[in-house]
């Protein structure tokens, strides 16, 4: 296994990063609550490694989040993970779709306060 060294970050980066570290947890707490919509992130998931969308590493990533809903400790742990590649797969998330504009414009709101 290779070892990288962790990549520096603009401060624009960082923001994006702590802003879509939030909407995640904000999701995570909804997956959690309703943990049947995982069904069909698994299979917006298959659809993306099956087309070439997504990396064998990210499908294996996200695959084992969402078949981990049942343990809302590793949930939550995996995916809010301060590591680069979860920042990368946090950038790129399957997760769309699970708030509402409503619960997003709520989040939006609050880190700007």
């Amino acid at each position: 296994m290779r070892r990288t060294r962790p990549r520096l970050r603009s401060s624009a980066q960082q923001q994006t990063d702590e802003q879509l570290l939030v909407l995640h947890q904000a999701i995570a707490e909804k997956l959690l609550a309703n943990p049947q919509l995982a069904a069909p992130l698994l299979e917006k998931l298959e659809l993306r490694y099956q087309t070439g969308l997504i990396k064998h590493w990210g499908y294996i990533r996200w695959y084992s989040m969402l078949t981990q809903l049942d343990d809302a400790n590793l949930f939550r742990k995996a995916l809010l993970e301060d590591s680069d590649s979860m920042r990368r797969l946090r950038r790129k998330t399957l997760l769309t779709g699970i708030l509402n504009e409503e619960e997003r414009q709520h989040l939006h709101d609050h880190m700007l306060t």
